[in-house]
Formats: C-alpha cells, structure tokens, sequence
C-alpha cells in the first residue's frame, strides 16, 4: 500500500502499547489508517465554539453531534489541510446527540466505511478529531465497555465506553476500529468525574435517523426551532404565547418571503409582534457575535438575516465588508454589553458600549472604545431586524 502524506503533522496519543514480536508493522499500518482517515474527518466551526465531524456518506454528508451545531442553520467545515469550507445543517435531533450537516465542498469525496454492527469489549479503537482546537489528533485506547446509558441535555442509549482521550472539541468525531478501518461510533461526551473514560454513540444505532435526513433534510427554520434560538422573533398575533399553535416551526418564517423597496420605511410592519427588552439585548449581542463572523471570513452572508434590507445599516455594513475584503485586516472584540433600551411605537434603540482592538496590513494596531446606538425594527415576518447604527 501506497503511504498517504497528510500537509499537517499526526499527532497520536498512544494510551497503551502492547509490546509484541511484530510490534513495528503493527504500529505501520496503524498510522496508515489514521493517515488515511483524516481527510475525512472535519473541525466545525461555529459561533459559538468548535467541535469535530466525519464524512458518512458521498455527497458531502457529514456526522457531528447535535451539541456540536446546536442553534446554527450553517457552519464551517475545516478539513485536515486547513482548507474551509460553507457547510449547512439538515438533520438535528432533539433527543439523540447526533446531527447531519451537508456541505458542496466534499460531495465527491470517499466517505468513511461504517460498522453496521455491536462492537465487542476490548476492541481497539481510534478517536479522531480537534481536541482543545488540535486538528489531525489520534487517540488510541480499547472499547472498555459497552450498554452504558445516561440522561444530560440528550439520552445517550447504550453508547460504548471508551478509554481514548476525548476532550473538549473532540465531540461529533469518528471511533474507528482499529483493524478495519470502519466507524463504529460518535465521540460525544466526557465523564468528568473520572477523565479517563469517554462515550461514544454507537453508530449503526443512529443510522436510520441520519439516512432520513439525507433523504428528506429539514429546513432552515425547523433546524433553528429545534434549539429555539430565535425565539426573539415572533409570529404575527403571537403576543409572545404559542399555545395556539399547532407546529413550533412556523415561527422561523424564511428571511427571502418579503421584498422590500429599496428605501425601507419603519412603519412597513404593522402586524402585532412586539418588542421586549430583554429579547432587544439579546438580538444585538448575537449580531455582534456574528459580526465578528462576518469581519473574519470578510463575508456579509453571517450578518444578512439580521439587517433590514434595503435600510441604512444593511448598504453601510455591506458596503464595508466589500472595502476590506482581502486587506487582511483583523479585528479582536474585547467587550459588547447592552446599556439601555428604548422602545417606541414602530421601532426601539438599543445602546451598547463596545471595545476592540484593530490590527491593519501594515501590523499596526488600535484600541477601539465606543457607544452606539442600534435602531431595530420588527420585519414582515415578526422578526428583528437593524434598519440604522449610529455612533454616540
């Protein structure tokens, strides 16, 4: 077999060596399998943390855990040479820690095989993904038990034990069989009594769900209801009281329903959604967040579905990224806090005191202080949207 090179180092996390006669070809074709693998197995990247996936099935079909992507519509898949790449959530439990993510940039990659089967106790196994934020990590341990079941923010049904090392960012990566190659389950959580045991969810366990969502994905607005982050947006009659509704996701009506003129007025909404200050606050620091997003990959896609079309701060914000678009600038936000809100009859203002430090393509840097001022105004479909920024 043809020795694979990886651009970026291995790092392999050895928790136990069984010394034999044969003990150099055995570790050869273990880092070739590892070597092998790792073109298929992803960091994801959101904004709210990091997290590991693995490619499942050709077309770009990519396994995380739901904790991974919890609350994204799309996400960053980074594969082991560093190269990123637009990926979009399809599938997401609310039950099982496990999510589907699809992504254009992969569909015609070898996905990995998959064990369809129970795996047996003292099988040796591969944890692959981003620990801590370190791509292209290995760590090989044995499959120590297996039927263990536990109830956190999801219900884990007898998922294997393990002891590899799995640590923050290694969530949603591959468990492979040491010999064979195959997946055999979800790397997905720690017991943090005793770290020296990790829990992975079988996979063939898990399979039905995944297979109907690559057959039938779920919308945007029904991933996003899964996590309820929107909850700041609200129907039209809702009054912030769902109880008269039959079906969670028609509150995450699509941003493209509304055309807007090109001059946007605040009183185009007339409906009886409503502003509430703790919702405004909210709504400003996630667009912050993802502002930071935007600044980063100099890309409006991240802020777009929270500027109103065709206002003031939808051509500003636009037309800057444009302006710094490949200037190689970077921007460190250091603090974002809400400081009032005001709300008013067809709009509301929320203030905010805002730091940052501002480094330029020549290396020089700045500390940024500010206060400013964002209008908000609710859209056509109930939602929040910034229609003007101003600086204090």
């Amino acid at each position: 077999m043809e020795e694979t090179v990886v651009p970026q180092p291995v790092t392999i996390i050895q928790q136990e060596v069984v010394e034999r006669p044969d003990k150099k070809t055995v570790e050869k074709e273990k880092t070739e399998l590892i070597q092998e693998t790792l073109p298929r197995v992803f960091t994801i990247l959101t904004a709210g943390g990091q997290g590991s996936g693995f490619l499942y099935a050709k077309g770009g079909f990519i396994v995380t855990n739901a904790h991974v992507v919890s609350g994204y519509t799309d996400v960053i898949v980074k594969n082991s040479v560093g190269r990123e790449a637009p990926g979009k959530v399809i599938g997401i439990s609310d039950k099982y820690d496990v999510a589907l993510i699809q992504s254009e940039a992969y569909k015609n990659l070898v996905p990995l095989a998959s064990e369809a089967s129970d795996t047996k106790v003292g099988t040796e196994v591969i944890a692959l993904g981003s620990p801590n934020g370190l791509q292209n990590t290995a760590s090989i341990g044995y499959l120590t038990g297996v039927g263990r079941d536990f109830v956190d923010e999801y219900i884990y049904d007898k998922v294997y034990q393990v002891d590899v090392q799995i640590e923050n960012g290694s969530s949603g990566g591959p468990l492979i069989d040491a010999k064979s190659g195959k997946v055999v389950g979800i790397n997905s959580l720690l017991l943090n009594k005793n770290r020296r045991f990790g829990f992975s969810i079988p996979l063939y366990s898990v399979t039905p769900l995944i297979e109907d969502w690559m057959t039938n994905p779920m919308t945007d607005r029904q991933v996003a209801a899964v996590a309820g982050v929107y909850d700041y947006y609200l129907p039209v009659g809702s009054y912030g009281n769902d109880s008269d509704s039959d079906n969670s996701y028609d509150y995450y009506e699509s941003y493209e329903t509304y055309d807007y003129e090109e001059d946007y007025e605040y009183d185009e909404y007339t409906g009886d959604a409503y502003f509430y200050d703790e919702w405004l606050g909210d709504f400003i620091l996630e667009f912050r967040t993802e502002y930071e997003l935007a600044l980063y990959h100099e890309s409006f896609n991240w802020i777009d579905p929270y500027l109103a079309p065709g206002s003031t701060a939808y051509w500003e914000y636009a037309d800057y990224l444009d302006e710094i678009s490949g200037e190689g600038m970077l921007f460190e936000f250091l603090e974002n806090r809400v400081t009032d809100v005001q709300i008013f009859d067809n709009h509301s203002i929320v203030s905010t005191y805002e730091t940052f430090n501002f480094r330029n393509n020549a290396g020089q840097e700045k500390y940024y202080e500010k206060e400013k001022e964002y209008t908000v105004v609710i859209d056509m479909d109930g939602s929040y949207r910034i229609a003007d920024v101003r600086s204090k």
